[in-house]
C-alpha cells in the first residue's frame, strides 16, 4: 500500500511530461516595427492601427499606411506601390511616367500633402526581405509630399522610415 502511494505522484509527473512534450513550443509573434520621421524629426507611429496590405491577383498593390500615435483618427501617411512583387526590390516614385505607380498621400488635421504635387520625386520604397510563409515584409521608405492645402506656399514634407511587420492580403 505504501509503495502505491509513492507511485501516484511519480505517475502524475510522468503524464505531465508526456503532455508537455506533445505540444510544440509556440512561436511568439514578431513585434511590429514601424518608424517614421517627418523632415528629420521622429514621429510616434500607432502600431495598432497602422497596417501593410497587399492586394491579391496578378497586378498586386502594396499599401503602407502609417497612423500617427498623436492623431489616431486621421489617415496619416499612405504609400501605394502598383505592380508589387513579393520579393526584395526597389520601387521608385519617379517611375510614375512608366506603367508603375508609386505615390504617397499625407492627411493629418488640416495638413494635406501628395507626392504627385511635387513634380519630380526622388522617393522610393525599398523592400529588403519578404517572408511569404509568415507574411512579413521588411524594408525602408522615403517619400516627398508637397502641401496641397495652400498651393501658393506649398511646403515639402520629407517622410522616411522603416517597417518590419506582418502584411494582410486583401
Amino acid at each position: 500500500m505504501l509503495a502505491l502511494r509513492r507511485l501516484r505522484p511519480l505517475s502524475f509527473l510522468g503524464l505531465l511530461a508526456l503532455t508537455a512534450a506533445s505540444h510544440p513550443p509556440r512561436q511568439a509573434p514578431l513585434p511590429h516595427r514601424l518608424t517614421l520621421r517627418l523632415n528629420g524629426t521622429a514621429v510616434p507611429v500607432d502600431t495598432a492601427y497602422s497596417r501593410i496590405e497587399v492586394s491579391p491577383g496578378a497586378g498586386k498593390v502594396l499599401t503602407l499606411n502609417l497612423i500617427r500615435r498623436d492623431a489616431p483618427d486621421d489617415p496619416g501617411l499612405t504609400i501605394l506601390v502598383d505592380e508589387f512583387k513579393p520579393m526584395p526590390a526597389v520601387y521608385r516614385f519617379k517611375e510614375i511616367l512608366s506603367a508603375h505607380v508609386t505615390e504617397a498621400t499625407y492627411r493629418v488635421g488640416n495638413d494635406v500633402a501628395e507626392s504627385q504635387a511635387c513634380g519630380v520625386n526622388q522617393g522610393e520604397v525599398r523592400v529588403t526581405a519578404v517572408d511569404t510563409k509568415r507574411q512579413i515584409l521588411t524594408g525602408t521608405f522615403r517619400a516627398v509630399a508637397c502641401s496641397t492645402s495652400a498651393p501658393k506656399t506649398a511646403k515639402k514634407l520629407v517622410f522616411e522610415g522603416s517597417f518590419r511587420c506582418a502584411y494582410e492580403v486583401r
